[in-house]
């Protein structure tokens, strides 16, 4: 009996060792293929911190900060004490009265053309025509606005001095998404040029009562009072939108920001740079927006468009026909659904071309024909 133990001891133990060389040698006689294994050869190049490194420096060569100069600055100082803010924006804590750093807060601008052209927003530079931008690297221009366009909230200046300078390209309009990842350069609370990195949020936020026209990207890259005017740029230093406002109850970042974007900024500076104005498509008419009920009220089929509250005399609308109780349904085929689509797509239109607006007309459809006028500028 004791032999036959010391003999199945004997086997266990050989069979163990076997089983442990088995599994060193060959492990997958052992334990099965399993799932395989996964090698990503082409990640994607924004997903190595180090590789931020290069756009933000191509950023930070092209956003300067803007201070009024000294003429404008003694007019400054007699108004009360406040940051630029676009009209409609929540009000932001100013610091205290000792604190010398408010007039590096009054906002950035990024040069867009080597001849020395900065875009910023109109806020930044209202009630001053001067300005003296200031570069990362010490350097300080003076700079005179060129341009202004309160409806978009963007303004250009030119750097009185010869280039070339280092100016950021524009990304496509297509090439950026929800998710992506974007840098926010500018010159916050004074404390000198910073980068902030975070993702595009959302697109095409309007109905934020900042500006006329509005399709603003939404991220949560910190902006900060005196970011304003600032680039948003893409991971390889491609411009996607000049920063021009956040959301905040307490005047701090709370990552709900708002840019202007490319598709939006480079068709303004273009006019601004050739004309100093921004021609807009115009037909003359007020719009409200159709809700259900009152579709339902009026006998409206449709339930997508813009409704016809007042056809302005005098205006292509009065000379086409339209009438009150119109319905907007497309322009030039385009469908508009809403009066934001009505606007933008109206104003898109060069002053002089006809277009063909598809109508709901006591319960008919029709296309009427006209000749887009120019749309009046504010204050004119």
């Amino acid at each position: 009996m004791k032999k036959l133990w010391q003999i199945f001891a004997q086997t266990v133990t050989v069979v163990a060792l076997a089983g442990f060389v088995v599994a060193q040698l060959k492990p997958h006689w052992w334990f099965g293929a399993g799932a395989p294994l996964t090698v990503e050869r082409n990640a994607p190049a924004a997903a190595a911190a180090k590789d931020y490194r290069l756009a933000a420096a191509r950023g930070a060569a092209a956003v300067v900060s803007l201070q009024p100069m000294e003429a404008d600055r003694a007019e400054a100082e007699k108004a009360p004490r406040r940051l630029q803010l676009p009209e409609g924006h929540p009000d932001i804590p100013l610091p205290d009265e000792d604190s010398p750093r408010l007039p590096e807060a009054m906002g950035s601008a990024v040069l867009i053309a080597e001849d020395g052209v900065l875009v910023t927003n109109a806020h930044v530079v209202e009630g001053n025509e001067r300005f003296l931008a200031r570069f990362g690297d010490g350097r300080s221009i003076p700079a005179r606005v060129a341009g202004r366009d309160q409806e978009s909230d963007l303004a250009i200046l030119r750097l009185e001095a010869p280039g070339p300078f280092a100016a950021l390209p524009f990304a496509p309009a297509d090439s950026f998404a929800v998710g992506d990842v974007v840098l926010a350069v500018g010159h916050p609370f004074g404390v000198g040029q910073t980068v902030t990195m975070g993702i595009i949020s959302a697109l095409g936020r309007n109905d934020l009562g900042l500006s006329t026209f509005e399709n603003f990207i939404q991220t949560d890259a910190a902006i900060n009072p005196g970011n304003s005017g600032g680039a948003l740029i893409d991971t390889q230093g491609r411009l996607v939108g000049i920063n021009t406002a956040i959301f905040s109850r307490t005047g701090g970042s709370l990552g709900i920001g708002f840019a202007i974007p490319v598709q939006i900024a480079q068709p303004v500076v273009e006019e601004l740079r050739s004309r100093g104005y921004v021609r807009r498509g115009w037909v003359g008419v007020q719009l409200q927006p159709l809700e259900a009920a009152l579709a339902e009220a009026m006998g409206v089929m449709a339930r997508e468009g813009a409704l016809v509250a007042a056809v302005l005399p005098d205006s292509p609308a009065a000379a086409a026909g339209l009438r009150p109780g119109d319905v907007i349904l497309a322009i030039d085929g385009k469908p508009t659904r809403t009066v934001r689509e009505v606007l933008d797509t109206v104003a898109a239109i060069p002053p002089g071309k006809e277009v063909t607006l598809l109508l709901e007309r006591e319960r008919r459809t029709l296309e009427v024909k006209l000749v887009a006028g120019e749309r009046p500028r504010p204050g004119s």
